[in-house]
């Protein structure tokens, strides 16, 4: 009886850990990032490559074809939805973090918006140690992966422009304006306010100087009218391969090689399937995580990968002493005000303006650049300490030192103003800022519970980022007060201008700002590429420091935040970092 009750446990325990098959190279994650690299990397036949991916497949989804997005719309069973943890700079308001639960990823679900950011804030990336990532290197496979589709002549009378040597054409995203532009009552007087307020007309958004006001650009098919994700731009033409696979489960953790040595090297990973059991799948070559922003980081904490105090609180031993895992969490920080239109705009309206400092501060931009400077060194001990030192002040205010230069000195644009209209007689005018130095975490809650990070978001921690949200929402609100586009506009609805008005005190944008302001969903930096020293996780081939055969790419290992939406950065990102897999081959 005691035998036969011991075979049995083993059997159970045997199917609850069951080994899948073997390949090359395993991924961890089927959303944008992974389909990229799955797409590459089984270009060459002799390679197996599996995917593992927690989502379903709905390319053939309507709702995430259909190219007429509303943030109404989330479908909540193909977005994780995330809260954060409380703070007192919101007032204790929860955040929620999302992310695309499907082939595809964010992709999926995303307001497909096509914005890569400016030349300085990607050099940066080489002046903090990631050898041959800048510009130019990144710029030519953002040409490398897109289909560039040029508008029509209606298009380019409502503003679509577009210079065509920034642009890739045989590529396998496309990219192009909806059929369903804004008629001209909105581009026209738009573009004369901004005009009038010192931001002209641009060209197009996307050859790194995007300051100005433009027609965006999306991820789409204007031919088909749908929506161009991961799954339909990079795993459609290459599902058919016998050497790919896409395999449904949620990765858990690494597995690694026993023994010992100064470099951790992983045999594969550990995933759940849908009926709940546990599976191990091999990696001959590498493992691959592109987990998202969010999840990556809680990836490598569950294999023992990262700041040992964490992991030791979790009941995790330590494989690789990396700290940096889950810090550095940047996002756009983001508010909406809500207007009444005196004429209903039809059709959609997709353009940015794009504000340097010197359009958001004017007069006030050489003081505020000098009085900021001398804070970086108390902000950066204050978000050291967030950490409890997982990142040391010195490398903090390195990092700080180069982004305040970026803002300040290299004149890259800080923020973004972005309306849309609601269909409802409404619009919704957003604005943003691209680089604040307010910046979050993101860590597994629980040693076996992948499925809920603890997020913190730490937003308006610093009193700058009041500050640039503030300036940005007064300009804001100054253009939609200035003619001619006030022709357009009725009212102020929300927060409406006796809450708000045009002449509002600091202290009345601080109140408004810290009830109102709200994560972007541009989430980077948490498993950031750069030197251990300060902070990195992934070194510039995107390979996990302490390791010899893990490698994570998603918008977690961008190191600092761009003035783009996170979108196009994670697709160039993806396609050099393929390159650097597949260069290791030889």
């Amino acid at each position: 009886m005691n035998t036969y009750k011991s075979l049995q446990f083993l059997l159970l325990a045997y199917l609850a850990t069951a080994r899948g098959d073997t390949f090359d190279y395993v991924i961890a994650g089927g959303g944008t990032a992974g389909l990229v690299i799955a797409n590459r990397l089984s270009e060459r036949s002799d390679i197996t490559v599996a995917v593992i991916e927690a989502g379903d497949d709905v390319r053939q989804d309507p709702g995430v074809q259909s190219i007429d997005f509303l943030f109404a719309n989330f479908n909540a069973s193909i977005n994780y939805q995330y809260p954060s943890v409380t703070g007192p700079e919101l007032g204790s308001r929860n955040l929620t973090y999302r992310a695309g639960k499907a082939l595809g990823g964010t992709s999926a679900i995303n307001g497909m918006v096509y914005i890569r950011g400016d030349k300085a804030q990607y050099d940066a990336w080489e002046k903090l140690g990631n050898k041959g990532w800048n510009w130019n290197s990144v710029f030519s496979y953002y040409k490398l992966g897109e289909r560039f589709i040029a508008p029509s002549s209606a298009q380019i009378e409502v503003g679509a422009t577009y210079d065509a040597s920034v642009h890739g054409d045989s590529g396998p995203l496309d990219n192009g304006f909806p059929f369903i532009i804004s008629n001209g009552s909105f581009y026209d007087k738009a573009r004369a306010t901004w005009e009038s307020l010192g931001l002209g007309p641009i060209t197009d958004l996307n050859g790194g100087d995007p300051r100005g006001f433009v027609a965006a650009p999306q991820t789409l098919d204007p031919e088909a009218g749908v929506r161009e994700d991961s799954a339909r731009a990079y795993y459609t033409p290459a599902e058919a391969r016998t050497n790919l696979k896409v395999i449904k489960g949620t990765v858990k953790r690494i597995t690694w090689a026993s023994g010992s040595g100064k470099q951790a090297v992983a045999t594969g990973f550990e995933y759940v399937s849908p009926s709940g059991a546990i599976i191990k799948v091999g990696a001959r070559k590498e493992v691959v995580i592109s987990a998202s922003a969010y999840r990556s980081p809680l990836i490598l904490e569950a294999s023992g990968v990262g700041n040992p105090k964490i992991l030791k609180k979790l009941g995790i031993p330590t494989k690789v002493n990396l700290p940096g895992v889950g810090e550095s969490m940047q996002d756009h920080n983001i508010v909406a005000m809500t207007y009444n239109l005196s004429n209903n705009i039809t059709g959609r309206i997709g353009y940015a303006t794009m504000p340097t400092a010197q359009d958001v501060f004017g007069s006030k931009t050489s003081s505020l650049a000098a009085s900021t400077f001398k804070k970086l060194r108390s902000w950066a001990k204050a978000l050291s300490a967030t950490s409890d030192g997982a990142i040391s002040p010195s490398a903090i205010e390195r990092r700080f030192r180069i982004q305040h230069d970026l803002i300040f000195n290299k004149n890259i644009t800080i923020a973004e103003l972005f309306p849309t209209n609601t269909g409802d007689g409404g619009l919704l005018e957003q604005f943003w800022t691209s680089m604040p130095f307010s910046w979050g975490s993101v860590h597994l809650s629980s040693r076996d519970n992948i499925e809920v990070p603890s997020i913190t978001a730490n937003l308006l921690s610093t009193d700058f980022d009041l500050d640039m949200l503030t300036a940005v929402g007064r300009l804001s609100q100054k253009a939609y007060a200035t003619a001619p586009l006030t022709d357009l506009i009725a009212d102020n609805s929300s927060p409406g201008y006796t809450k708000l008005p045009l002449d509002a005190s600091d202290e009345q944008w601080a109140t408004f700002l810290k009830a109102n302001a709200l994560n972007a969903l541009h989430v980077v930096g948490s498993c950031a590429m750069l030197p251990k020293e300060l902070g990195g996780v992934v070194d510039s081939d995107v390979k996990v420091h302490g390791t010899r055969n893990v490698r994570v790419v998603d918008a977690s290992i961008i190191p600092m935040q761009l003035s783009g939406h996170t979108m196009a950065p994670v697709y160039g990102v993806a396609e050099m970092a393929a390159d650097r897999i597949k260069a290791s081959w030889k």
